[in-house]
């Protein structure tokens, strides 16, 4: 019996966090993440692991790590960044961390890569004019990290930037490049009818920025993903609108991505004309205190590919499943009937409790409850699907209007039975 799951990726050995450098190149799905392999025994030096996937195989193949701190600009950690395939060309780009007498420097980073449908998962040349971006711009601190890059609208290339302001509250900030080589300060995003209370963190992590088409309207908007961080929390949300040079005009406030208790720093790509591919981290900063290590010696997990579609305004998550599967896998259809059901492991363990209350006008209430983490969200009644596999547990309701993440550990790694209705 293990807790480590089939479908979901997991680092062979360590602490495993953001998904990073994300492209897909074919039907091959190549990830790179965040990777501490000598969790937690000595002090935090994060790289790059490196996995890939041919989309619906559901098989996870493991290469060398791509990236480890060993320059000066990086020497306490390659943090999280994104990847570029520009006419055959690929590029990584991240943040170097650095930590010196007590401060923290920070810097943007370039890595070219060759070869990487090789045996050993590419080469990775850092380039000799690094840092690209040397530090934070005027107004900002060093918490200044995690670029998203990709293509704007007009051919040019736009890099996004979560950002401290010398206020200490959260910001993004927007770079731009006619080349992916040299890349001017554009200035802050100004985010127009933002209404939650996002602004009010005080890091804005893992910013991801995309262009969708609406598929009930046809027309294309901004998706803008983000991590506001708060001195007791840590969210993860998105926010749909247009992008006009600096400011984002929000025609849908701020919304949870996930509903779970555990999902944080997800990475989106352009997955085909309809939509967006993502993965997202399933676990939380400075949670680290699981099972699986050290009796497995491994940390953490990423969600299942997730498709993303923009309808009229708002993102729907479909989890994609492969056919062929070694995991739980529940579908059931929510109506205007009352409905609940555990979450079952061999042993008879009920280690989850799934309800739907309905509100009789087509619409109802999720509500998941793991060992007394509950988590809830409100929903057009629908399809509902949850997926158990090993210690990561999915579930999309409502058509997959809204989706849910949790890390459960069913007693002694059993594997899971049913979703048993009660």
């Amino acid at each position: 019996m293990s807790y480590r799951p089939k479908h979901h990726l997991t680092a062979p050995q360590g602490r495993l966090n953001d998904p990073n450098g994300m492209m897909l190149l074919s039907d091959e799905l190549h990830v790179f993440y965040q990777h501490d392999p000598s969790f937690p025994a000595q002090p935090k030096r994060t790289g790059w692991g490196h996995a890939v996937t041919t989309l619906g195989s559901g098989v996870w193949r493991h290469l060398p790590d791509a990236l480890y701190p060993g320059v000066s600009y990086d020497e306490n950690g390659c943090y999280s960044g994104s990847g570029v395939v520009d006419d055959g060309q690929i590029r990584l780009f991240y943040t170097g961390n650095v930590k010196r007498n007590g401060k923290r420097l920070t810097s943007q980073n370039i890595v070219d890569v060759d070869d990487i449908d090789g045996p050993m998962g590419g080469t990775y040349r850092r380039r000799g004019t690094n840092p690209a971006i040397g530090g934070p711009a005027e107004g900002y601190t060093a918490h200044y990290r995690d670029p998203h890059v990709t293509q704007a609208p007009d051919g040019t290339w736009r890099m996004v930037l979560g950002a401290q302001r010398d206020n200490g509250t959260g910001a993004a900030v927007l770079y731009t490049s006619d080349d992916l080589d040299t890349w001017q300060f554009a200035g802050e995003i100004e985010f127009a009818g933002l209404n939650y209370n996002v602004a009010s963190a005080y890091m804005w992590e893992c910013p991801n920025l995309l262009q969708m088409r609406d598929q009930a309207t046809g027309e294309m908007r901004d998706v803008f993903v983000f991590c506001p961080q708060f001195p007791d929390s840590d969210e993860c949300g998105y926010v749909v609108g247009k992008l006009e040079g600096l400011r984002f005009k929000v025609e849908r406030d701020f919304t949870p991505l996930d509903y779970g208790s555990e999902f944080y720093a997800p990475q989106l790509i352009s997955g085909n004309n309809r939509g967006a591919l993502m993965l997202g981290w399933m676990g939380l900063p400075a949670r680290d205190d699981t099972p699986t290590f050290p009796a497995e010696g491994w940390v953490h997990q990423l969600t299942l590919v997730r498709e993303l579609l923009l309808i009229d305004g708002h993102l729907a998550t479909a989890l994609q499943i492969p056919d062929a599967h070694d995991m739980l896998v529940e579908r059931v259809a929510l109506g205007d009937a009352p409905w609940a059901a555990d979450l079952v492991a061999e042993g008879e363990h009920t280690c989850a409790t799934v309800t739907w209350r309905p509100d009789g006008k087509g619409r109802g209430t999720v509500l998941v409850d793991v060992g007394g983490r509950i988590r809830w969200a409100e929903c057009a009644a629908g399809e509902l699907v949850l997926t158990a596999d090993g210690a990561a547990v999915e579930c999309t309701a409502g058509d997959g209007e809204v989706a849910f993440s949790f890390a459960v550990f069913a007693p002694g790694g059993a594997q899971w039975s049913a979703l048993t209705p009660q």
